[in-house]
């Protein structure tokens, strides 16, 4: 048996950096595919995958575990699981996680936006505020009802540091627009609110059911604030039928209970 040469060398050297770069990106693209899986509605199917893969994959990295349970709408199973990883062992938030970004919207959608809101204030007056963390704080405002201004501004923040193409944009940018509307209505602007409705849906039969269906929760909710119920019935239903399952159907199904005044 023969050994390496030094012409060996270079090649040896070239396959290290090539699997040193490649791994994490193939590690990374899995647990896209395995979040979009829940996203898609296959929560069940994601959550079996990513055990899995944190099992017998080395350096997996972070568990998705937490936001598929809240994409499947198992909000207290979320926030136990994320609550050792938003915290630190003082009780206060990791302001800059994405594990306390999932355990606000999981207070947020389980009807404790109250107790939401004191976290998200904290991660948006942090020394780095995340986009996502302004978008949150006001959907978290709109849910309760309170300061549709403030929302209204947090998300123009949002639209300005990251500017919306009218065409082609994805499902994030799509949602972020309906969630403008919601507050636009809060703040009486009902032109302005129905012209980012007509922006948000523009290109969206290119998203998946499940992302349209975020969006036609949104519209349901700025239509319900505009008085406009009929309009509000509708969407929240087309939500439902888009994605029957999860968070968004669980939230339309809750606009639908504060139209007909059993919330």
């Amino acid at each position: 048996m023969h050994g390496l040469s030094h012409r060996d060398g270079p090649w040896l050297v070239g396959l290290i950096v090539a699997a040193c770069v490649l791994y994490p990106t193939a590690v990374a693209r899995l647990k896209l595919w395995t979040y979009r899986l829940a996203r898609g509605g296959q929560f069940d199917r994601a959550l079996r995958l990513n055990r899995a893969w944190r099992r017998f994959i080395p350096l997996y990295g972070e568990s998705l575990e937490g936001s598929i349970l809240f994409n499947a709408g198992r909000y207290r199973e979320a926030r136990e699981l994320l609550m050792p990883l938003a915290f630190d062992r003082f009780g206060n938030p990791r302001i800059e996680s994405t594990a306390l970004y999932t355990y606000t919207l999981a207070l947020t959608n389980d009807g404790l936006a109250a107790e939401a809101r004191p976290l998200l204030e904290a991660a948006v007056d942090g020394p780095h505020p995340r986009s996502s963390f302004q978008v949150a704080l006001a959907g978290c405002l709109l849910t309760l009802d309170k300061d549709p201004e403030r929302a209204c501004a947090l998300m123009e923040q949002v639209l300005a540091k990251e500017p919306i193409p009218e065409y082609g944009k994805n499902a994030d940018q799509a949602r972020r627009l309906a969630r403008y509307a919601w507050a636009l209505a809060g703040c009486g602007k009902r032109e302005e609110a129905e012209a980012q409705i007509k922006a948000a849906f523009a290109g969206s039969f290119s998203l998946k059911p499940s992302d349209r269906a975020g969006l036609q929760y949104f519209a349901g909710q700025a239509w319900r604030v505009l008085g406009e119920n009929d309009k509000s019935r509708a969407a929240f239903h087309e939500a439902i039928a888009l994605s029957p399952d999860g968070s968004t159907a669980m939230s339309a199904r809750t606009g639908l209970a504060k139209l007909d005044g059993k919330v």
